[in-house]
């Protein structure tokens, strides 16, 4: 099961950048907070709309705790660009073009060495100086 952005968050509350997200899903997440299980895999999709175009994107990822951020390893700093869909038509990667809807999708694992903690993951995708898409998902980081 998938939980939807709009559900956890209503349109637009919690996020910044140049871009405006228009969903965000999340594998095995019923309800908030996301519960992610350490050993297993988490995947997370996000449809998008850039107000301009880009050449490239990098992914930021990060679980907080209190006030530390912890980059999640794997995921963070990445060429998100392969893993990036154009909606109208499934064109795959970079460039973007302004104002088309794409899809970002991800599988990334929840290692067992991670803290059985409550997080709060941001998720975001910047073109190297700016962001273009932020938001942040409370999240529950579990043995099972």
């Amino acid at each position: 099961m998938l939980f939807s952005f709009p559900d956890l968050l209503g349109p637009r509350e919690g996020t910044y950048g140049s871009a405006t997200i228009q969903d965000v899903r999340i594998s095995d997440c019923p309800e908030s907070p996301c519960r992610l299980r350490k050993g297993g895999d988490t995947t997370i999709q996000f449809d998008f709309k850039p107000d301009r175009s880009y050449e490239k994107l990098t992914t930021n990822v990060f679980g907080g705790i209190g006030i530390i951020r912890v980059p999640f390893r794997e995921v963070h700093g990445i060429n998100a660009c392969k893993d990036i869909q154009r909606k109208r038509d499934g064109k795959k990667g970079c460039p973007l073009e302004a104002n088309e809807v794409y899809t970002y999708s991800n599988t990334f694992k929840i290692h067992k060495s991670y803290p059985a903690v409550s997080v709060n993951v941001q998720y975001g995708l910047n073109d190297g100086k700016d962001p273009v898409v932020c938001f942040t998902l409370p999240a529950k980081i579990t043995n099972v």
